[in-house]
């Protein structure tokens, strides 16, 4: 099982179901540096004490490997953003917003 982080666009079923129709998705948040909303631009600082505010999104779960879930979201014109032609694939904490903390991926 794959858990991912999700926010901004990908926090939309339909979405999610472009990757997978089966999943488990949970309410969730990570701790960040930053989040410019308007251009789409997260700061997730290696010196944890530089990262306190809050992102809320989702904590999605797929039973598939991490090449395939990855080709799918390439995939999606949704989720490209312009004049962005290199992206993070990082593992972070991630905490359901009803108790559970988590590793999972998160792409920004």
């Amino acid at each position: 099982m794959i858990r991912f982080f999700f926010y901004n666009k990908l926090t939309n079923v339909e979405l999610i179901k472009k990757i997978n129709n089966n999943f488990k998705i949970y309410d969730g948040y990570i701790i960040i540096q930053n989040y410019d909303i308007e251009n789409n631009i997260l700061e997730i600082s290696d010196e944890s004490l530089n990262n306190n505010k809050l992102l809320y999104g989702k904590i999605v779960e797929f039973d598939m490997n991490l090449n395939d879930i990855i080709k799918k979201i390439n995939g999606m014109d949704e989720c490209k953003l312009e004049n962005k032609i290199k992206y993070t694939l990082e593992e972070i904490w991630t905490n359901k917003t009803f108790g559970g903390t988590y590793k999972a991926y998160i792409i920004y």
